[in-house]
């Protein structure tokens, strides 16, 4: 995996602009918190107060009040932090509680044991694709599951599949805002290409990473999407590029497609609301489509 455009995108994107009503010390606090990665999972005074352009009295300030609260803890010898057991305990409990997440990952193991390959579900996070769960490969020769970790939208087949889900001008919008770094030879870097990539997306239902987010690998993916918490999501099938036989990509993603399938109807069997663009049904109204 390319690690520097990992952890530069990570700091780049989790402290994000502010909005109208913010409660301006609860943002730095949140902000502190989002500086922890799996890049980065221990953290000195110095390096928070940099990254996030704080005073480190403020820092802290901050610290010492989340401290109290277990959702950071100090180390002992290297007085570094690191997230403490409240955080582990919240994002236990969010897991537990995603009802997308709840019915993906048994279709998620079933669709990587089908195909032998890694798979991996990933939601829109903070402007970023977050893997909230993945089953790797039992080949020897296979891509890891990064759960937990954070990709562009742009250059993974996760990530483009999210940016079908939106109309046109909000995609144009954030990735303007965003930009568009370029990790790889085949990496799309401007809209116009962007654009187009969406449109096949929208046309044929899945999205394709042609070793643009890392050499040797290539993926598909296919987009949810829960009608009733608004959340959007994808699955992928990653796949290293020496053992990609032709025509299997296209294999893959009707693999993909039907596990999505499954997922929707299991969902709303249970009246969770997961929808799946297999026919295009979820894709945002024309009117936005630019």
């Amino acid at each position: 995996m390319v690690k520097a455009h990992l952890s530069g995108c990570s700091e780049r994107l989790n402290v994000r602009k502010s909005t109208a009503n913010e409660v301006l010390s609860v943002r730095k606090a949140l902000d502190l918190l989002g500086a922890f990665s799996f890049e980065n999972p221990i953290l000195s005074l110095s390096e928070l107060s940099r990254r996030l352009k704080l005073p480190k009295s403020t820092a802290h300030n901050l610290l010492r009040t989340m401290e109290s609260f277990d959702l950071v803890r100090q180390e002992f010898q290297s007085r570094s932090y690191r997230l403490g057991p409240r955080a582990m305990e919240l994002g236990l409990l969010a897991a537990r509680s995603d009802g997308m997440l709840a019915h993906a990952r048994p279709m998620v193991r079933r669709l990587s044991e089908e195909t032998h390959e890694t798979v991996k579900l990933g939601v829109l996070s903070n402007e970023q694709v977050l893997i909230l769960t993945g089953f790797e490969s039992s080949q020897h020769l296979h891509t890891r599951a990064d759960v937990g970790r954070r990709w562009p939208l742009h250059s993974s087949s996760l990530g483009k599949a999210m940016l079908a889900v939106l109309g046109l001008p909000e995609a144009k919008q954030l990735l303007e805002r965003l930009g568009m770094a370029r990790y790889t030879d085949a990496t799309v870097t401007t809209w116009e290409q962007m654009e187009l990539e969406i449109q096949a997306i929208r046309t044929r239902g899945y999205a394709l990473d042609l070793e643009e987010n890392e050499p040797g690998v290539r993926c598909v993916a296919v987009p949810l999407a829960s009608e009733i918490t608004g959340e959007i999501a994808a699955i992928s099938i990653s796949v290293p590029t020496v053992r990609l036989e032709r025509n299997r990509l296209e294999n893959l993603a009707k693999q993909a497609l039907m596990a999505a399938r499954r997922i929707a109807a299991q969902s709303r069997a249970l009246s969770s609301g997961v929808d799946v663009f297999a026919q295009n049904s979820l894709f945002r109204s024309s009117e936005n489509r630019g």
